[in-house]
């Protein structure tokens, strides 16, 4: 199983690349990079979750979401995620989150790149 987070940051946008399965295993090294990127970026306005390589997300990494949005409402920064797979967006839809999250195509360019595996 393949797992990597990319981060780029443009500006006041930052986008964070999600690849692979998002689970029990893997939620908190998100929620973490995402965290931490929201902490250290000064003037930061929007994070971008790009989900397009999303391949599968469980119970925890929904719960590992909304604790990155009450992060970023916290800190005045609008949590899109971009770019999601048809089944994530039947969860929120499902579970009635689907309101709580913005939706975009587009996301920061350039900057820092972190990756795992």
């Amino acid at each position: 199983m393949t797992f990597s987070v990319t981060i780029t940051k443009a500006g006041p946008s930052a986008c964070v690349q999600v690849t692979g399965d998002l689970d029990y295993e893997t939620a908190d090294e998100v929620v973490e990079a995402a965290s931490q990127l929201v902490a250290r970026q000064v003037g930061l306005t929007e994070l971008h979750l790009d989900l397009s390589g999303l391949t599968f997300l469980d119970s925890a990494a929904l719960s590992g979401l909304l604790l990155l949005h009450r992060r970023t409402t916290q800190s005045g920064v609008q949590l899109h995620l971009d770019h999601r797979p048809a089944f994530l967006d039947r969860v929120l839809r499902v579970t009635g989150l689907h309101g709580h999250f913005a939706a975009s195509h587009s996301g920061a360019a350039t900057g820092e790149s972190t990756r795992s595996g």
